[in-house]
């Protein structure tokens, strides 16, 4: 088993050479860069018969299996419209020993970096999106590292740092989702999702031992759903996949869900500069 968790612009190269040595692949996000790639990664894992894992994690995570379970069950009955932040301050404020500034050249991007995230734990729930609207601009145009062996260094923006998403899950369901190194703080939760029975939601401090929040109309309470302990891993995925090879059980982190939220990274960029809505093509 190979795990990639090399740069974002490395992830394709990487991938398909572990594919063609014969190795199973778990990959770190974004799977590629482009759809193309995408799926090169997943016909080679079939010829080979070997498996394609992609991460992020969240589809496995006990969080998003709670939240999926609820809506099927009807908590919130129909769901209307959720947002979502998948967004941070920026990495060069994080005291880590990197040079942050690949982040910011083309290749990367808060869409790739962080709006996966989002992007992922909201198709776990709701399923594939069929249409993309979005608006993307570059909000501060230099950052200089704060933290780290690099703090001081000034970094020139190349990409647009400010984005945000608004996707169609069919059945009049829609999702507002930030991917920005714009947020310096908030006090918002990390996730609502409205029905017409109810909210949900997940609160916005991930030191929350209890972080999930369920609304209902019937009784115009809040309660607080208990959530079975994820394992003290830093990444499921790596665990699932290692679980699926010994058992040999299908993934649930497919190449197929990795591909479908690089078409929604990759073409939000296209939607923003055209002022268009984009018909989604993949799904999962």
């Amino acid at each position: 088993l190979l795990v990639d968790t090399t740069p974002i612009p490395s992830h394709f190269e990487v991938n398909l050479a572990g594919l063609q040595a014969g190795r199973h692949v778990y990959t770190q996000k974004p799977m590629t860069t482009t759809v193309e790639e995408a799926t090169v990664l997943i016909e080679e894992a079939k010829q080979r018969d070997l498996k394609l894992g992609c991460a992020p994690e969240h589809t496995v995570r006990p969080l998003i299996r709670q939240i999926k379970a609820l809506i099927a069950e009807g908590a919130i009955g129909q769901v209307a419209f959720a947002k979502v932040k998948s967004s941070h301050d920026g990495p060069e404020k994080h005291d880590v020993p990197r040079d942050s500034t690949w982040y910011y050249q083309p290749g990367s991007s808060p869409i790739l970096d962080m709006g996966v995230h989002g992007l992922n734990q909201i198709t776990s729930i709701l399923g594939p999106a069929r249409r993309l609207a979005s608006f993307s601009g570059r909000n501060v145009p230099t950052r200089e590292i704060l933290a780290g062996p690099y703090r001081g260094k000034t970094i020139e923006v190349n990409i647009d740092d400010n984005s945000l998403l608004l996707l169609d899950f069919g059945d009049d369901r829609f999702v507002f989702l930030d991917a920005t190194y714009c947020v310096m703080a908030s006090m918002g939760p990390r996730m609502e999702i409205y029905g017409s029975e109810g909210t949900i939601a997940v609160s916005g401090d991930r030191r929350d031992a209890r972080p999930l929040h369920l609304y209902r109309l019937e009784t115009m309470e809040w309660t607080q759903p208990e959530v079975t302990p994820a394992p003290p891993v830093r990444d499921l995925g790596v665990l699932h996949m290692v679980d699926c090879l010994i058992v040999d059980k299908p993934l649930e982190l497919t190449g197929e869900h990795g591909r479908h939220l690089v078409e929604i990274m990759t073409r939000a960029p296209q939607a923003a500069t055209e002022g268009t809505t984009i018909e989604l093509e993949t799904t999962f």
